[in-house]
């Protein structure tokens, strides 16, 4: 019974990208604000991380390392801290599909920029000879359902996991992993699209296990992060708002993220770590059918009524009826999207008593009924 597990299924990450890099000399990369997770994994060298609002924020990557942004905001791969004024490549365009090797070469004896084959690009990347203040890494990106992911993702900082000089489990992971991947990228087997979904979901997996142990351990006690601040009670989540209000054109940097995450959300994570509370989340999410009231939340998790209703409160920010409320239509709208059952039978797996009191819920939440938003989607989903 693990709820974090089903947390990541939910997210459902698909439509993976990636781009080989090596680069030498001064270069910078560039990205702009787009609908994706991304990771950046370093074979060889240093990669400096230029992200948040106008790329304040600096992570450097070295070797055997990862990162994952998790803010849609624009960032930067570059060779330095700072680089002089060069032309800027874009790291990897919106419609770009599949697989991209990319060679730059900005040393003094020369400047280039070279597009590889996908023959080329797996020599590229496994080699280990470093020269001339030169890097190799790999960007992956990938879609994901956003509004599944969104309470998960809002109690993340922009990037994650912080940068430790130990070595743990997440070090032989991403080893591994990459080698895997980079193993995957120079053939061309049956299955490959599937298996770098997999693979992708393994970098995401890693990285948020590696940021949640270092929470715990720079606390010093497992329990640190239950702890609750004054802001957490008697706030909603920033999550919870309705998602079309939301304004596409509004300032989403990842400081203001930041910011909006640690006085809000900074303890959400603190449920999965609460053995009571993290029941109590996967009875919701593995059961949303089911007519669940507050005792008999209660009495599943150990808890009593008034019990369950405050440290969850404190925990995630509302009460678990409310918390219910909204993944159900979060859910409802995923299989809106999906197009795989009919209005009546979703109203039906979400755990509602009548498609009416569905259809009004929903509305309430999405600003639109059920019906007109599958349409609106079944539209944006076609090329």
């Amino acid at each position: 019974m693990d709820i974090l597990s089903r947390l990541f299924d939910e997210m459902h990450l698909q439509k993976v990208q990636y781009i080989t890099v090596k680069a030498r000399g001064s270069w910078q990369l560039v990205q702009s604000r787009q609908d994706y997770l991304t990771f950046i994994v370093v074979i060889s060298g240093e990669v400096h991380l230029c992200y948040g609002n106008d790329n304040n924020d600096r992570q450097v990557i070295t070797a055997n390392n990862m990162m994952m942004l998790t803010t849609q905001g624009s960032y930067a791969c570059q060779s330095a801290p700072t680089v002089p004024k060069i032309t800027a490549k874009t790291i990897m365009p919106a419609h770009t599909e599949g697989q991209i090797g990319l060679e730059i070469d900005n040393t003094n004896s020369g400047h280039k920029v070279i597009a590889q084959t996908n023959n080329a690009q797996s020599n590229h990347a496994q080699s280990n000879h470093v020269q001339d203040n030169e890097a190799q890494f790999i960007v992956v990106r990938s879609q994901f359902d956003a509004d599944m992911a969104r309470p998960l993702l809002s109690a993340l900082p922009a990037s994650l996991p912080p940068v430790t000089q130990k070595h743990s489990a997440y070090n032989d992971v991403v080893h591994i992993g990459l080698q895997f991947f980079l193993l995957e990228v120079s053939l061309q087997r049956p299955g490959k699209t599937t298996m770098l979904e997999r693979l992708a979901g393994m970098l995401m997996i890693e990285c948020i296990r590696e940021y949640v142990e270092q929470l715990e351990m720079a606390s010093g006690s497992k329990d640190s992060i239950t702890h609750t601040t004054d802001n957490t009670l008697d706030r909603t989540p920033s999550w919870i708002g309705h998602p079309w209000q939301i304004d596409d054109d509004a300032d989403h940097s990842s400081e203001n993220n930041a910011t909006s995450n640690r006085n809000e959300n900074g303890n959400w994570l603190a449920a999965l770590k609460d053995p009571c509370l993290s029941n109590t989340l996967y009875l919701m999410h593995r059961y949303p059918e089911d007519a669940w009231t507050l005792q008999g939340l209660a009495k599943a998790s150990g808890l009593s009524r008034s019990g369950l209703n405050e440290r969850f409160k404190q925990s995630v920010g509302i009460t678990p009826l409310a918390y219910l409320s909204h993944y159900r239509l979060r859910l409802a709208a995923r299989f809106l999207r999906q197009e795989q059952y009919s209005i009546s039978k979703i109203s039906e797996l979400v755990g509602y008593a009548s498609d009416h009191s569905f259809s009004g819920a929903f509305k309430r939440r999405y600003g639109q009924s059920p019906s007109h938003y599958r349409k609106a989607h079944s539209r944006k989903s076609k090329p």
